[in-house]
């Protein structure tokens, strides 16, 4: 794992899923996380909004990354007292996307989106490894220690 997984003796972890690197597992991803935020207790909007930038993470991991070697990525839960936090790893080294040529692209927009919907975004990328962290706080709060959008 990379080094900003931050192992927060207050953190529990909500639930762990490895999936395989297709789009056809993204309903299966957008289910996990729905039901996650369900449990910890964000509101309707709450849930659609961690839903939504869930997908975008996945989706980014599945076109962009790399799966492990059994062909997935991995997926984890964790909460805090007052934020849920989603992190999507797969085995690729995150490079920089060059600028789009236009603005009316369909493709380049998913951390522009996942920062719009989530609390916190974090990237962490090391040899072998990418992981994005997508943070929600209960009534929109930042994260602690985490920057504004």
């Amino acid at each position: 794992m990379c080094a900003c997984i931050q192992h927060d003796l207050e953190t529990t972890t909500l639930g762990e899923l490895r999936l395989p690197a297709r789009s056809s597992e993204l309903g299966v991803a957008r289910e996990f996380a729905e039901a996650t935020a369900a449990a910890f207790g964000l509101d309707a909007d709450g849930r659609f909004e961690f839903a939504v930038a869930v997908n975008e993470a996945v989706t980014n991991a599945i076109r962009h990354g790399r799966p492990d070697a059994r062909g997935q990525i991995h997926l984890r839960v964790q909460a805090s007292a007052d934020s849920l936090t989603f992190a999507v790893r797969d085995c690729g080294t995150f490079t920089a996307p060059l600028a789009r040529a236009t603005a009316s692209s369909e493709h380049g927009r998913g951390f522009a989106v996942m920062s719009t919907l989530m609390d916190a975004v974090q990237l962490c990328v090391s040899p072998g490894s990418t992981t994005v962290r997508l943070t929600k706080s209960h009534a929109g709060e930042p994260a602690p220690g985490a920057a504004r959008r």
